[in-house]
């Protein structure tokens, strides 16, 4: 039962996270919606890839005010995807897990639709597996017109819902593990969700994870 506790408090603060689209004028989010100062972030694209590895904001892209650009401890990852009320359980699982260091990164992009990118490490390959297997039950968890998604290419897996949150928005995302990391990618959109953009960051994030490009 304490498992479905956490898997309800995640996603909570998943949907509550996500900033408004274009499509859903004068709804946004304190959280992640980019700062007046915050300009289009071409030089970033240009840039060399961030803390973890994490992939630069795309060129035209605006990124969210919450961006830290380094990485998070236990404590401050668990905060940012947790309720409160499940902090202490949460930080306790990660702790076992082997957690090292999280990192999320998002952005808003010219033509609306978000993204972003979570990486999390961990000291071995067993505690990335774990927790995508945690966020693999979750999904499997939430009632229909969630679907389920996969890239069996890379061993991904993902979720589609179609409906839209308080903030006006859908969203569909991917995991995977790479070694001691997991990857998780989130697109939130006010039209109909597309996995094939969710799947291509997630690819791109996972080759230079792997590759090194």
């Amino acid at each position: 039962m304490r498992i479905h506790i956490r898997h309800v408090a995640f996603l909570l603060l998943s949907t509550m996270v996500a900033g408004c689209s274009a499509g859903s004028p004068g709804v946004a989010s304190a959280f992640d919606t980019a700062s007046a100062a915050a300009s289009p972030s071409a030089k970033a694209a240009a840039a060399s890839q961030g803390p973890l590895d994490v992939l630069p904001v795309p060129a035209g892209a605006t990124p969210w005010k919450s961006n830290t650009n380094a990485p998070m401890s236990r404590a401050a990852f668990v905060h940012v995807f947790y309720i409160q009320n499940a902090w202490t359980d949460e930080e306790a699982q990660y702790s076992r897990r082997g957690f090292v260091s999280g990192l999320r990164e998002g952005w808003i992009n010219a033509d609306g639709p978000q993204q972003s990118i979570t990486i999390a490490r961990f000291a071995t390959a067993a505690g990335a597996a774990s927790t995508l297997d945690d966020l693999k039950g979750s999904w499997k968890q939430q009632p229909k017109p969630v679907t389920m998604l996969a890239d069996p290419a890379i061993g991904a897996v993902g979720m589609s819902n179609p409906t839209l949150d308080s903030l006006g928005n859908a969203r569909v995302e991917f995991a995977v593990t790479v070694g001691d990391y997991m990857i998780r990618v989130q697109e939130f959109t006010a039209a109909t969700p597309d996995p094939a953009d969710a799947k291509a960051l997630l690819q791109k994030q996972y080759d230079f994870l792997k590759n090194g490009s």
